[in-house]
């Protein structure tokens, strides 16, 4: 079996490969990138705002309040009355929520 390569294209080939510099990024291209980067960080952060989000939290909002009305309707109410014979004055209030309290100038 006969070598497919002379020794010429062999040599050729090695030259062409000795002046090969490794790969390098252009100037700024990392602090681009961390821009870049840093930004999409930022947006992913503000997902409140999306309306999407907002119109899932009204409604959830409404459901509860829908709900939370129908409840209140079904609540039997009750009628109480209060007859009292005492007067309605400042006295009659502290003494029926205990706020006794005795002044240092009396």
């Amino acid at each position: 079996m006969k070598n497919k390569f002379s020794k010429f294209k062999v040599e050729s080939i090695m030259e062409s490969l000795a002046g090969m510099q490794p790969a390098a990024a252009p100037n700024f291209f990392y602090t681009r990138l961390r821009a870049k980067m840093q930004s999409t960080e930022a947006k992913q952060t503000r997902l409140i705002f999306r309306p999407a989000f907002i119109t899932a939290v009204l409604s959830v909002l409404l459901i509860v309040n829908v709900v939370s009305l129908l409840r209140i309707e079904k609540v039997p109410t009750q009628n109480t009355i209060i007859k009292s014979n005492a007067p309605a004055t400042i006295e009659a209030f502290a003494n029926d929520y205990n706020l006794h309290s005795e002044s240092v100038y009396e």
